[in-house]
């Protein structure tokens, strides 16, 4: 399998794991931090949420991550990737991807090995 299809496969996986493709879905942490947008990147690290202290490693606003346009949370999910956990730092990746047979996040869409 090609790994661009791959990585397709994994990434539309997590994000309806995570959001059901809601692309404005926030998700309010105990720690106060958010979770945001169709892959609910993380305040605490990723995005600046006006309102504590981040890292805000994507360069970019917390609200930035909620409308239809999702370049922006690609850019910084693609980020979050390259890191050491990779795919990893998504618990609903760990819990409902990883491992699993994913061919059905691309069936219909005439994508294939190459």
């Amino acid at each position: 399998m090609a790994p661009s299809l791959r990585a397709a496969q994994q990434r539309l996986c997590m994000a309806f794991h995570e959001s059901r493709f809601n692309t404005d879905m926030v998700d309010h942490e105990a720690d106060g931090s958010t979770d945001n947008g169709i892959f609910q990147i993380n305040s605490r690290q990723w995005c600046d949420d006006y309102r504590s202290s981040t890292r805000n490693l994507c360069h970019m606003h917390c609200s930035d991550l909620l409308t239809s346009n999702i370049n922006d949370d690609i850019v910084c999910a693609m980020q979050i990737v390259q890191k050491p956990r990779g795919m990893g730092a998504w618990l609903a990746w760990r819990k409902h991807c990883e491992g699993h047979d994913l061919s059905q996040w691309v069936e219909g869409c005439n994508v294939g090995s190459r």
